[in-house]
């Protein structure tokens, strides 16, 4: 009876607070209770469970342990709320939080059942009418550990990588919060990233909080500044939380609209994987733009290429206005978005060949920065078709076997669901693949660096959580919101990891089995060579019976290999996994060797589809790395376009054309083949002297640059006359290429001669006049102290010098930026100060 009385003395208090629902029996949480936020949820779930002990072991540890988890939730929750609520909610929530552990700190074991039945009660109208004021409102996830992840993408390179190496300095601040250094370092990159990023914000014509904004970071900057080691825990984790938060609350207002910030603009002129919008036909059609663009730039007088391109501009953004403005709540940036395109056609439409460089260069640039200050904006939100009937087809291909294999299942089961709304066995099943599928797509995406696995997590949770709510029989609208979502779900977030999973993706092999542009790796002959590839495959399923095809099948793979092998080994900086590639060469012909006619149709199913995944999977990996081919001059003979800008250097380059030219001329001549030898090998061992003392060219390149030295000269002491004209057209082509892509690798690196006396001359001059006037007299003030070594005012009048002209340089190329090269220009005058600050302490080392 008391109970009763309780119930509905409380029943009048809440009603008029809000709605009264319906207490679970047994006093379990479920779905319903969701407040969208896992960790969250399941402390919920625990308290539900610390009142259900209770009732059924109604003694002194179970009410120790439902203490503890009411007191550390509470902590939590307020700790997130209090951040991004109102006031007037905090203030609310917080007294409904003391009121509660006023009452339930006062329990004594037994607890009454009056007493379990407030609580249950309490709980449940709590999380409904209080907790779920929040969802949505709490802030962002914070990740640990404390990586930058692509959730936090501002789309902007350098911001973004100087996001990186703030979480970086803050992670190394949290290891050792006693390092001086690492928190010098803190305090530094974060005073630099805000003056940096300011810069852009405060210039934007569309972004509008440039004051609010640098309010934020100053207040954050001075508490920062305050630090002192060792670092509380408590500050950095402050700090870690502040970052976060203020890139997805503050520095995402920004996005698409630093109309100031310049996107790196791919050289060759081909589209690039990190413009991917992930809708297939809009990448394709970016990729064929690129294409257009490129043929105009090279035939600028060709009306009918220029034609071809603004008609291709205008079919894409009919076709992709088509499609932004399908996404709901939009408007304001579909219309932005609109105007750009039909401003840009203007351009288009008003200009005439034959193009000039200034116009080729402004479409060139428009392009690139339009898909990733404007497209980017609507990746991950377009609306796709559902298919009916509800059949998983090809466009959700994500090229992950395993994956695409659990997404037809998933399509399938839902289907089901929709066609057996009271199959209870269906609707277990669904439920099953559906964790299952998640649990694995999990477990391999959260393997990549800098993917959004919480991000991506937190939609699978949230799908599940209002699915495994659902009840047999299941509505229409149930079944139908479903088959959304997973349509949706696959093309917006399950694309975004295409190409980035530890996996092999899977493509289709081609069914006739024809070599198509899908397989281009852009490099004319090993494209040829992969269409004779599918040729030789195709006449052995016409020939099985024929040992001559089929040998001639695994010669012309040999041959490929090794001449791709022979490319893609002069990639560096370990761009290409040369060796895992050479791997899955010697692997596909040990598996196929030994092999007897007639071929069986396992073998060359197996040859098919390992073509096909190799092509995709690792020689595209190649593409766009592979130094360029330049075209071999014609007459032979040294022009500037291989300078080096080392007189010495390019003296000697020249008269290594000019023997081999000659050596074409007269083949037989032996003495003549001698002299050309012995200028290859002086000019070797000479270059090798200057680039093995540079401090700026790396050790690798030095390393293969000497191989390349030697097998060049291989080739060349094993000649006799008639030299061969092959060998010719080879020692043409390999000067030619080397000089291009591997000297002009230690430009600006090497040592230049330093004059003694150490006197400026012509040869420095920058043609600015105050500059070079600058570089005479810092000359004179270094050649003064080299005289007087121990003429410590001399050694300060450099240093201030040395500063004050450094600070005016600075000035002028730091507002050049990246085409000055104007952050390793600096670097190189802060490593020099070093050396001049620490003269004397070097000078008195014993």
């Amino acid at each position: 009876m008391m109970a009763k009385q309780a119930i509905l003395l409380l029943g009048v208090g809440l009603a008029s607070a809000g709605v009264i629902y319906p207490v679970p029996d047994p006093y379990r949480w479920d779905e319903s209770f969701t407040v969208e936020m896992p960790q969250i949820d399941d402390e919920h779930r625990g308290l539900f469970n610390g009142i259900l002990l209770l009732e059924r072991e109604n003694n002194e540890h179970n009410l120790k342990d439902a203490t503890i988890k009411y007191h550390d939730h509470f902590t939590f929750e307020e700790g997130l709320f209090k951040q991004t609520m109102s006031d007037e909610y905090i203030a609310d929530h917080l007294g409904k939080h003391t009121d509660f552990l006023a009452r339930f700190d006062a329990w004594t074991s037994p607890v009454p059942e009056a007493e379990l039945t407030w609580a249950k009660n309490w709980l449940v109208q709590h999380i409904k009418n209080t907790d779920f004021k929040y969802v949505d409102l709490l802030p962002h996830h914070v990740p640990k550990p404390y990586n930058w992840e692509d959730s936090l993408e501002v789309f902007y390179h350098r911001l973004d990588d100087e996001h990186k190496q703030l979480f970086d300095h803050l992670r190394e601040v949290g290891h050792t919060p006693e390092s001086t250094q690492h928190l010098s370092d803190l305090k530094f990159k974060m005073r630099a990233h805000f003056d940096y990023e300011r810069g852009f914000f405060c210039n934007s014509e569309t972004y509008h909080d440039c004051e609010e904004h640098s309010k934020k970071h100053e207040i954050f900057y001075k508490r920062l500044y305050a630090m002192e080691n060792p670092v509380p825990i408590g500050e950095v984790d402050w700090a870690k939380n502040w970052l976060v938060q203020h890139i997805k609350n503050t520095d995402f207002q920004y996005k698409f609209k630093l109309n100031t910030y310049h996107h790196e603009v791919p050289r060759p002129y081909v589209w690039q994987p990190y413009l991917e919008v992930y809708y297939q036909r809009l990448d394709d059609e970016h990729v064929v733009l690129f294409d257009a663009i490129r043929d105009s730039v090279e035939h600028p007088e060709d009306q009918a290429k220029y034609d071809y391109l603004y008609k291709t501009m205008v079919d894409h953004f009919e076709y992709e206005q088509s499609e932004f403005l399908k996404i709901p709540n939009f408007d304001e940036y579909s219309q932005d978005h609109i105007n750009k395109h039909t401003n840009f056609l203007a351009k288009l439409k008003a200009a005439s060949v034959p193009l000039d460089c200034d116009f080729i260069n402004y479409v060139e640039d428009w392009l690139v920065q339009h898909i990733m200050n404007t497209d980017f904006a609507y990746r991950g939100k377009m609306m796709h078709e559902v298919p009916e009937p509800y059949i998983w087809e090809p466009s959700f291909m994500t090229f992950y076997k395993q994956i695409d294999d659990e997404h037809v299942k998933l399509f399938d089961c839902i289907r089901e669901c929709s066609e057996h709304p009271s199959d209870e066995a269906a609707f277990s099943t669904c439920k099953s693949l559906l964790r299952m599928h998640f649990d694995y797509e999990e477990s391999e995406f959260c393997k990549v660096p800098d993917y959004d696995c919480y991000g991506h997590y937190l939609k699978h949770y949230n799908f599940q959580t209002k699915f495994q709510e659902a009840h047999t029989p299941l509505s229409a609208e149930v079944t139908t919101w479903a088959k959304d979502w997973l349509a949706q779900h696959i093309k917006n977030t399950d694309f975004a990891y295409r190409g980035k999973l530890f996996l092999r993706r899977h493509y289709v092999v081609p069914d006739p089995y024809v070599w198509d542009e899908s397989f281009l790796v852009n490099i004319k002959q090993l494209d040829d060579e992969h269409v004779g590839l599918f040729d030789a495959v195709r006449e052995v399923e016409a020939h099985r019976e024929d040992q001559a095809v089929w040998d001639k099948m695994v010669d012309l793979f040999n041959e490929h290999f090794r001449y791709e092998e022979g490319m893609f080994t002069t990639i560096l900086d370990n761009k290409h996994n040369i060796a895992e590639h050479r791997g899955r060469h010697v692997g596909i012909m040990n598996t196929v060797q030994g092999a007897v006619v007639p071929i069986t149709e396992e073998i060359t199913e197996f040859v098919k589809n390992w073509l096909a995944q190799h092509i995709k999977n690792t020689d595209f990996d190649y593409r766009g790395k592979m130094p360029e081919i330049f075209a071999v001059p014609e007459p032979y003979k040294w022009d500037r376009s291989f300078a080096v800008f080392y007189p010495d250097m390019d003296n000697e380059h020249k008269p290594l054309f000019t023997c081999v030219a000659d050596l074409e001329k007269t083949p037989e001549d032996a003495t003549l083949l001698a002299s050309c030898l012995k200028s290859y090998v002086d000019h070797f061992v000479h270059e090798q002297k200057l680039f093995l003392e540079s401090a700026t060219y790396a050790d690798v390149d030095k390393y293969q640059h000497i191989n390349k030295h030697n097998a060049f000269l291989a080739t060349m002491r094993g000649l006799s006359t008639p030299v061969s004209q092959k060998w010719i057209d080879f020692a043409k082509n390999w000067l030619t290429q080397h000089i291009h892509n591997t000297d002009f690798r230690y430009k600006d690196k090497m040592p230049h001669h330093v004059a003694d006396p150490y006197v400026w001359d012509e040869s420095f001059q920058v043609y600015h006049t105050r500059l070079d006037d600058e570089h005479v007299i810092l000359f004179n003030l270094m050649q003064e102290l080299g005289e007087n070594p121990d003429d410590v005012d001399l050694l300060n009048k450099n240093r201030d010098v040395y500063r004050d002209h450094f600070d005016y340089e600075e000035k002028q190329f730091m507002a050049c930026g990246e085409p000055c090269d104007a952050d390793a220009h600096k670097k190189k005058h802060d490593i020099f100060f070093k050396t001049l600050t620490w003269l004397p302490s070097l000078s008195h080392t014993p």
